[in-house]
């Protein structure tokens, strides 16, 4: 998968080194801004393990603005209920695995879905990086295939070469963290006719050995995830040893499994890299921060870290931005990174140390902060933000937040950094067609000013004029009001808040004048209140004309 010769020939295009998801969504970010790149990867086959099942919300809003919702909708499945089993097939109790936000027009996607990982995948397979070297304008890649090795230069490059990729190495990153061999995970792909694929299947104590059976497309397929101080050693090579580990946990011979694929061990590896950029070299997924599965977090922080540089480098590459915004990627997501690998390692402890006194302890308090199955709301990662951002503004006479929080706090005012709401049944001025919120601002490849007009007399044109080579200006009219001023041209779109559904998400008076500019990654870049203020917001990393 390249996209290469699509601008100015004498343009270096920017090399993706890894194709896992990281990898995939930078270049695809990059296509949609159109930007050549080369996406590669030493693997000489795609990986065929289960892993990486959970896409939370805020990853199918990325997938959404990438076009690649309903394609990725069809081959998942729902969060089914936990099915915790005393023996067998028997079902002693059903509980829920992962909180949902709570239902509203501003979140079209309350819950995770499952999915294998194996199908972000899409690379030109054969082709390592062996070494790098970095000039002012450019990076020289020594690469090597089966042919040989050879020299290329890129304007840039991606890593998303995975934790054990040799990126970090060859530019001096350090890997900070630790490894727990003690704390291992045997997984593999089975099928099985025998257990309905409807439920993720649980049997086991933890601590000592538990054994998980997760439906995923194709049926009859489940992921096998085994665990505890008591697995046999050494573990299971073959589908026969994983039928007689699977007995004796699951205290009985009524359910079959056959044909075992991709046998493997994961093995406690939480660390995060010291610097997540060097030169003109950026890190983003497992290769600048590897994890426990705990959590589901993983490869969603990893496919955020890649949109944030992606469009990045796609308006310093244009020309349109300076490349000071390419100092921002760091300063926005290792603070993200950080509070993941805190959450993640909280939760590994609970699966690997806790021996709860019966399998049944799923039913806990609403909150069940000592269940280690439970997916708390918070990882959802819909609170991601970066509120400390230096490209973000907050315009309006609203108290500062004093707190840090990478990870969002329930409740809390919607502010300059936070994910951009959806919003629903929007009436376009011209067409009286309806749409949501983001359908008119996906793609990835330019910024949006949200108008939100209120009682105010304003010329959409001039502001669309202003900002024509970075931003388009979608005017939000409330229902009670209508469009005033000015006569809207087909250079600017309009629409009706017909339920008041943005007006509400966005926390803005019907009667005042509000400016949202939402980022081409769907954060709030700024809150402003006055034009001026929109144009400070983009000369801070913006060429403006």
């Amino acid at each position: 998968m390249s996209q290469l010769g699509t601008m100015d020939p004498h343009r270096l295009p920017i090399l993706i080194v890894g194709g896992g998801p990281a990898g995939l969504i930078s270049a695809l970010t990059l296509s949609a801004n159109g930007v050549p790149f080369h996406i590669i990867d030493r693997r000489e086959t795609f990986h065929e393990g289960i892993r990486g099942t959970a896409l939370q919300p805020r990853t199918l809003e990325l997938l959404q603005s990438l076009g690649l919702f309903e394609d990725v909708k069809a081959i998942s499945t729902p969060p089914y209920l936990m099915a915790v089993h005393a023996a067998g097939r028997e079902i002693a109790s059903e509980v829920n695995w992962a909180d949902e936000a709570h239902a509203s027009p501003s979140i079209p996607h309350p819950g995770p879905v499952t999915v294998n990982q194996s199908v972000f995948e899409g690379v030109e397979l054969g082709i390592e990086l062996v070494d790098v070297r970095q000039g002012d304008e450019q990076v020289t890649a020594k690469l090597k295939s089966k042919d040989g090795e050879y020299e290329e230069s890129y304007a840039y490059v991606i890593a998303a070469d995975g934790a054990k990729g040799s990126i970090r190495s060859l530019l001096g990153i350090s890997f900070l963290g630790e490894s727990k061999e003690s704390d291992l995970m045997f997984t593999a792909n089975i099928k099985s006719t025998d257990i309905d694929p409807t439920h993720w299947h649980r049997w086991g104590v933890f601590g000592e050995k538990i054994f998980f059976l997760k439906p995923v497309v194709p049926a009859p397929m489940f992921h096998v995830q085994a665990m505890g101080a008591n697995l046999p050693d050494p573990l299971p090579q073959s589908t026969e040893e994983i039928q007689a580990m699977f007995n004796d946990i699951s205290q009985s011979q009524d359910i079959h499994l056959t044909d075992a694929t991709c046998i493997s061990v994961w093995r406690a590896n939480i660390r995060m890299a010291d610097k997540f950029r060097a030169g003109r070299v950026f890190l983003v997924g497992d290769s600048a921060h590897c994890h426990s599965p705990a959590g589901g977090q993983g490869s969603n922080t990893g496919m955020l870290d890649a949109v944030n540089i992606s469009w990045k480098l796609s308006a310093v590459f244009k020309g349109l931005a300076l490349p000071t915004l390419l100092d921002t990627y760091e300063a926005e997501r290792m603070p993200v990174v950080a509070e993941m690998l805190n959450l993640t390692k909280q939760l590994h402890h609970l699966a690997f140390t806790r021996m709860p006194t019966s399998t049944l302890e799923g039913r806990q308090t609403a909150e069940r902060y000592n269940d280690p199955m439970w997916r708390p709301k918070h990882t959802l990662q819909l609170g991601v933000n970066y509120r400390w951002s230096p490209i973000v503004l907050e315009g309006r006479a609203i108290e500062a937040t004093a707190e840090k929080s990478p990870y969002g706090i329930d409740g809390a005012k919607l502010r300059a950094g936070d994910r951009a709401p959806d919003a629903t049944s929007l009436r376009d001025i011209h067409t009286g067609s309806e749409a949501t919120l983001f359908s008119l601002v996906s793609g990835t490849n330019i910024h949006t000013i949200l108008i939100f007009a209120g009682l105010a007399s304003i010329d959409f044109d001039e502001v669309q004029s202003n900002y024509s080579n970075i931003a388009r200006v979608l005017a939000v009219f409330p229902s009670s009001v209508g469009h005033l001023g000015p006569p809207l041209s087909r250079n600017v779109r309009g629409v009706s808040d017909s339920a008041r559904t943005a007006y509400t998400a966005y926390e803005v008076d019907e009667r005042e004048c509000t400016y949202v500019v939402i980022r081409p990654d769907g954060f709030i870049g700024a809150f402003a209140k006055r034009p001026e203020q929109i144009q400070s917001y983009f000369s801070e990393f913006i060429r403006l004309p």
